[in-house]
């Protein structure tokens, strides 16, 4: 659960070794032999301390829950807007005035397209979002400041030891400048080598944590609902299949539990911030989540964890499950396509999962000893579990700097909130005007499908039914003496679908507008305007892409960015298997991606077209030039060497040419064109060749205007 240590008022039952986040846990503590009393773990839960810890939690979860109700309706309008339906209000309307109750798909169809850009550029095939680069100035340790000093001051002895000569302070601050750019250039040089190992070291646990999965269900959230939110790292013993040889040199399959660093999509349904919370650090926060028997069986004998207290709550809610249910649960289940959850004969528990701060004061009176208070009115970030009225899991935050590992950002962001918009509330608006001229359009079309008529029922003759109507039938009336009329009358109802669908396409288009999402950047052909032109297209592409960029950019810096640095800091404080480097900057590379990738590859190509001629090539040679291809293959994903000679490769194509051509001077790079001058075996190349026995001036390149 995070960088902690437990707290004294809930002990756990077993002996147990901790390193840092990875527990080692003894024999003893493995094999439970104590018989467990539910009675005395109940005393335990109604000590003051914990009674107190308990209510702490209850009451921030009621104020986070009511502070979130409308939001809460938010997330349920979003989530049907994208799976296409009504809201009941509104269907219930829609049903009681009769017609179709069609929905247009405009909201699913932009966020699609808004998923699929982001993982185009958050998630690229073989490479990743995110780098990690040393500072430009390295810090030097003191003791190595003072090494240098010293080193200076000794050859400054010697100096004058040996040849007699007075060696003044100027030499001796120019030879301590000189000594110090030595130091800090192989300092950079070895960070560099250190930031390398420490890439390939994050992102193996990334991969084997579930990171990129976890971030392309945070992308679909982030493009339904208001906020998105991801969880991590969290460190969790997973069984890994390995191979293994035997003695006979045969190999066979072994499952072996390893502790990983792991990465979760939260639902926003399930996060509760603290009233007025600006961020996801600020104030507490609260995680509902629902634990299997399985879970909870795994945390006994987990460190800061209260055995006592999980046995209490699985034999409370092991049967039965239990289940705190929401107003809003029912329909949110239904609509993730779970509405069958009741039936589960292994029903989930539900937990809350506590993070905040509590005053020195409240953790003295819960039992922590004062050694650990330095200052009783100072705040102390803490986390707990909460399973029904057993705290199974109390701890204090042992981060650093007291962060939480939550991360959260919103397609379009407010300023001191972390509930923003999403998509779907962007285009609301549209989305309803769509539907109902769509129903209105259905419905008139329905009605003016066929022609409608008036039967005057009372000059039917006897067993005549008016509602059988089809071809060629008889209808017996009787004659109106009055009036003259036919007792059946036949009319057309008017179809306005010329100036329904007219209204559609503006509102359509509209859509575009209101999400910042075109239509034209996910295959729809139908532009007009500039999109006529292939540079307008481009520069069309370039503005939807300005849009993207924002939200690209809320990822990159509230997310991509600090999920690696936390990942670098649990790695800096437990792992020592590799060379750590406290001076460390994470770059986010995706909005960077976005901005350069395809208009940078569109240059490339039209710089090395407009190069290829006789004129470029002599200036840059063919190792210029060959710079300029391996950059290009970079972007394609093709590998360099085979394509494109290496630089040693060029220096001997190089010689090879030379000896061939047995010029002088440069070598010639590509025969001169026009006037015959490139005929094979008399070529008049620009280092000089011979021709006819005699030595040719080389030319001066032509330039054409």
């Amino acid at each position: 659960m995070g960088l902690s240590e437990p707290l004294q008022a809930i002990p756990t039952s077993s002996p147990s070794l901790s390193k840092g986040l990875i527990r080692i846990v003894s024999p003893d503590g493995l094999i439970q032999k104590e018989k467990f009393d539910k009675h005395v773990a109940e005393r335990a839960q109604h000590k003051p301390e914990v009674l107190s810890l308990a209510s702490h939690i209850k009451t921030g979860w009621a104020a986070a829950h009511r502070a979130k109700q409308d939001i809460e309706t938010e997330l349920l309008r979003c989530l049907r807007q994208r799976n296409g339906e009504y809201d009941p209000s509104d269907l219930a309307k829609i049903q009681r005035h009769g017609g179709t109750d069609v929905f247009m798909m405009l909201t699913s169809v932009k966020c699609r397209a808004a998923e699929a850009k982001m993982n185009e550029v958050l998630m690229p095939p073989g490479d990743k979002p995110w780098s990690l680069d040393p500072t430009p100035i390295p810090e030097l340790p003191e003791d190595t400041e003072a090494q240098l000093i010293q080193q200076v001051e000794t050859e400054a002895l010697q100096v004058l030891a040996l040849q007699g000569i007075p060696f003044n302070q100027d030499d001796l601050d120019m030879r301590l400048n000189e000594l110090h750019d030595q130091m800090l250039a192989e300092k950079v040089k070895m960070a560099k080598q250190a930031m390398g190992r420490m890439e390939h070291h994050i992102q193996d646990d990334l991969l084997q944590g579930g990171f990129y999965p976890a971030l392309s269900d945070f992308i679909k959230d982030i493009s339904t609902f208001p906020t998105a939110f991801l969880c991590g790292p969290e460190i969790k013993l997973k069984r890994v299949l390995v191979w293994k040889r035997d003695g006979d040199g045969h190999w066979s399959p072994s499952v072996e539990p390893r502790y990983t660093r792991t990465y979760r999509r939260v639902s926003p349904f399930d996060c509760y911030p603290a009233p007025g919370a600006k961020h996801i650090q600020d104030g507490y926060f609260i995680e509902r989540i629902r634990y299997r028997r399985t879970d909870l069986m795994q945390m006994i004998g987990v460190e800061g964890y209260n055995n006592d207290a999980i046995r209490g709550a699985l034999d409370d809610y092991g049967r039965g499950g239990l289940r705190e249910w929401l107003a809003i649960d029912q329909e949110r289940f239904r609509l993730e396509n779970r509405g069958l959850e009741e039936d589960d004969p292994d029903p989930p528990i539900d937990a809350l999962i506590y993070w905040g701060s509590v005053q020195g004061t409240k953790l003295l009176e819960w039992g922590i000893d004062k050694s650990k208070i330095p200052d009783p009115w100072a705040d102390y970030q803490i986390t707990g579990i909460l399973i029904g009225n057993w705290v199974v899991m109390a701890r204090t935050n042992g981060h650093p700097l007291g962060r939480r590992p939550y991360y959260a950002t919103s397609f379009e962001t407010a300023n001191d909130a972390i509930w923003g918009k999403s998509p779907p509330m962007l285009m609301r608006d549209v989305q309803e005007v769509c539907n109902g001229t769509a129903r209105a359009l259905v419905n008139n079309l329905s009605i003016a499908s066929g022609p409608q008529g008036e039967i005057a029922t009372d000059r039917l003759q006897p067993g005549q039914d008016a509602e059988d109507i089809y071809p060629w039938k008889l209808w017996k009336v009787k004659f109106d003496t009055l009036t003259g009329k036919p007792a059946i009358n036949w009319f057309q109802p008017d179809a306005f679908s010329a100036e329904l669908i007219k209204v559609y396409d503006y509102f359509f288009q509209q859509a575009s507008e209101q999400s910042g999402i075109p239509a034209y950047t996910y295959g729809n052909e139908k532009i007009g305007g500039a999109g006529e032109t292939a540079s307008g297209l481009a520069m069309l592409l370039n503005n939807a892409n300005s849009n993207m960029r924002n939200v690209i950019t809320h990822i990159d810096q509230e997310v991509i960015v600090e999920v690696i640095k936390e990942h670098w800091t649990h790695i800096m404080l437990f792992d020592d298997n590799i060379y750590k480097v406290g001076d460390v900057k994470v770059l986010a590379r995706a909005s960077e991606y976005l901005i350069m990738a395809e208009q940078l590859q569109l240059r490339r190509g039209e710089f090395l077209q407009n190069t290829n001629n006789p004129t470029d090539l002599a200036i840059m040679g063919l190792k210029g030039r060959a710079s300029l291809l391996r950059e290009q293959v970079k972007t394609l994903k093709m590998p360099n060497d085979d394509v494109v000679p290496t630089k040693d490769e060029m220096i001997i194509m190089e010689g090879q040419m030379a000896g061939v051509m047995g010029g002088e001077g440069e070598v010639p790079l590509l025969p001169q064109g026009g006037g015959g001058n490139t005929a094979q075996g008399s070529p008049e190349a620009p280092g000089g060749g011979k021709q006819g026995g005699e030595q040719v001036k080389p030319q001066e390149p032509k330039v054409t205007q």
